[in-house]
């Protein structure tokens, strides 16, 4: 399977016709299957093209968005949604705010090629500034098969926290979709004990899309990358492929097989206690 991390770098974001011309224009050039965007997708650009009130810094822009989300993330859903059937694609839109019952939530949401959503993810562990937001946190991980392959959604911060990449694992995820926004500068330490020490702890595919560009004066640049096991990855590094802060697209190809025979030959989660995770690996598979 052909997979692609989009991290919104040279995207004409000002217009949602050059947007979506230049979005389809990218995928169809990658060749992929399943392409994943970034956090703050619909953020970044709600404010460039006026759907959403800018703020002079990101927290009051976000708290804009807030108040204002409900037509502009109808648009923003419909257009990814059309983007998902029209070139007959897996699309992880990147992620919006939705309120429901009165809290706030960051979401992440999968378009199948029938243009329907096929999985919904909200963020389970927020930061300091999120929970100072207001945001609530998601109570559940949900998981959806993708080509065969059970598969997960993960957002910002929950890649930092291991027991996330596990309850996936230990309920057979095989692949796990990343929308992270990393601030710029020298990160490249915390952002591998994020989703690359997943894989390498729980020897699952992962597609990283990281945020390329500023929103009301925050600065977000980390590399995007496709992840697996490091034995099976150039130079046993655990990338596939990676791009630079600046890339629009990084790109690799999957092959389950040999995910497959490193899980045969070091099966790693059967060296778990399985009683210290008895009840944690239920829930729905969508």
């Amino acid at each position: 399977m052909r997979v692609s991390a989009i991290t919104m770098a040279g995207l004409r974001l000002n217009d949602l016709d050059y947007y979506r011309s230049d979005l389809a224009a990218l995928i169809k050039s990658s060749g992929a299957s399943l392409l994943v965007l970034p956090a703050y997708s619909a953020l970044m650009l709600g404010l460039e093209v006026g759907a959403l009130v800018p703020a002079h810094d990101f927290g009051s822009s976000l708290q804009q968005y807030i108040k204002n989300h409900s037509s502009w993330n109808n648009r923003f859903m419909d257009l990814h949604s059309t983007l998902a059937h029209d070139l007959n694609i897996h699309l992880v839109a990147g992620t919006l705010v939705e309120i429901e019952s009165g809290r706030h939530y960051h979401s992440a949401y999968c378009f199948n090629p029938a243009g329907e959503i096929c999985c919904s993810q909200r963020q389970t562990h927020l930061t300091r500034s999120e929970r100072e937001s207001g945001f609530s946190r998601g109570e559940g991980l949900n998981i959806f098969t993708l080509n065969g392959l059970k598969t997960g959604l993960v957002i910002g911060n929950d890649a930092r926290h291991p027991e996330v990449g596990r309850i996936f694992a230990l309920r057979g995820a095989g692949l796990i979709l990343y929308s992270g926004a990393s601030e710029a500068g020298f990160n490249c330490w915390p952002q591998a004990a994020g989703m690359w020490a997943q894989v390498q702890q729980n020897q699952f595919w992962s597609v990283e899309a990281q945020l390329s560009g500023a929103i009301s004066g925050k600065f977000f640049g980390a590399p995007s990358a496709v992840l697996g096991p490091c034995e099976i990855t150039p130079g046993k590094s655990g990338y596939l492929k990676r791009g630079y802060p600046q890339s629009a697209i990084v790109t690799a190809e999957l092959d389950e097989k040999s995910r497959l025979k490193i899980k045969e030959n070091y099966p790693l989660l059967k060296l778990l206690n399985p009683e210290a995770y008895s009840g944690i690996n239920e829930g729905p598979v969508l």
